[in-house]
């Protein structure tokens, strides 16, 4: 494969997608967060897509409070659309 193959290769979104998972804490929220961040970072990928399937949000969690970085706030989001 030489380089100009290497060039139209067309490279798909970068996807994560969890299921199953228990979000049991804001702590619990926080430290995912965190965890998808350094995914992103540590894996070169931007834009990337997050799937949530099948998750449990215990319903005292104060979802207002992620809101300190911009991945807590797409978790937020992206749990609203779940509950």
């Amino acid at each position: 494969m030489g380089y100009r193959n290497i060039k139209q290769m067309k490279i798909s979104r970068p996807e994560i997608t969890l299921k199953g998972i228990q979000i049991k804490s804001l702590k619990k929220a926080q430290v995912l967060s965190r965890a998808l961040s350094v995914m992103e970072e540590e894996c070169g990928i931007h834009e990337v897509k997050i799937t949530l399937s099948n998750v449990f949000v215990c319903p005292w969690i104060d979802l207002e409070k992620l809101k300190r970085t911009p991945m807590e706030k797409l978790l937020k989001s992206i749990i609203e659309k779940l509950i």
